[in-house]
């Protein structure tokens, strides 16, 4: 490798992690919101004020996570089109994936109150390090954690029994589609097939660690839906998987 070569990869190192602080920034932002919602909103105070303000939160919550999630999908929907047109897709999916991220918190604040907010402090501070992983490890590797990292959230309400089976199955179908992605990718090499491909992961890749991943993510999800007893310990057993996919993939990238 020679100097040029040095400097235009150490050029986009750089570049891949100012875009990955810039969501780490956003995920503060949003930690920001979680913590006035968590004092105005499940902790407020019993004054004149403090009783207002919870009861606008409680009228324009509910109604703020229906709002977000149509503007998720009409931001999905912008940025597929684009994509399939050859143009630049970058800022709707941003936009959708900033939308359905407020969708879920919204959703999760008011449905599980006390318990899902405190959850929620540390699903944020996942996404973003997810982001990192996204800009600085190989695609595969976010992709088995997406997958993991569903399954651990899956687990989660799982506990709750019936409360939880829809965001269960909801999970389950998100895991699916990693997984018919990644099957999707092997067939094309790595690349999305449209009239200008985007090489999406690399050619020739092996894609056999990413497959279990999605298939044992399913298995626990799943599990934890049917039987509510194992889903606190399958929790734990899905997180040592994550950690397990860290450290190879941290090998494989040295």
């Amino acid at each position: 490798m020679d100097k040029k070569q040095r400097e235009e990869r150490r050029r986009q190192e750089d570049i891949a992690l100012q875009r990955g602080l810039l969501w780490v920034a956003g995920a503060v932002v949003l930690e920001a919101l979680l913590v006035l919602v968590n004092r105005f909103y499940i902790n407020f105070n019993l004054s004149d004020a403090g009783v207002a303000v919870y009861l606008g939160l409680n009228q324009w919550m509910p109604v703020a996570r229906y709002v977000t999630l149509a503007g998720a999908a009409l931001a999905l929907a912008w940025a597929v089109w684009r994509l399939m047109q050859s143009k630049k897709f970058g800022r709707p999916l941003i936009g959708s994936i900033a939308l359905a991220a407020l969708t879920i918190c919204l959703h999760v604040a008011v449905k599980y109150q006390e318990p899902g907010v405190s959850m929620l402090f540390w699903l944020v501070a996942a996404w973003a390090v997810l982001a990192l992983v996204y800009y600085i490890y190989q695609r595969e590797f976010f992709l088995a954690a997406a997958a993991c990292g569903m399954s651990v959230l899956g687990l989660w309400f799982a506990r709750y029994g019936a409360a939880g089976r829809l965001e269960v199955i909801v999970i389950l179908i998100a895991i699916a589609a990693v997984g018919v992605a990644a099957l999707w990718l092997k067939k094309h090499d790595g690349a999305i097939p449209v009239s200008k491909p985007v090489q999406f992961l690399p050619k020739g890749g092996n894609y056999s660690v990413l497959l279990a991943t999605c298939l044992a993510s399913l298995a626990a999800a799943t599990a934890g839906l049917l039987m509510e007893s194992l889903a606190y310990y399958l929790i734990f057993a899905m997180a040592a998987w994550l950690f397990a996919l860290f450290v190879y993939y941290t090998v494989k990238l040295m």
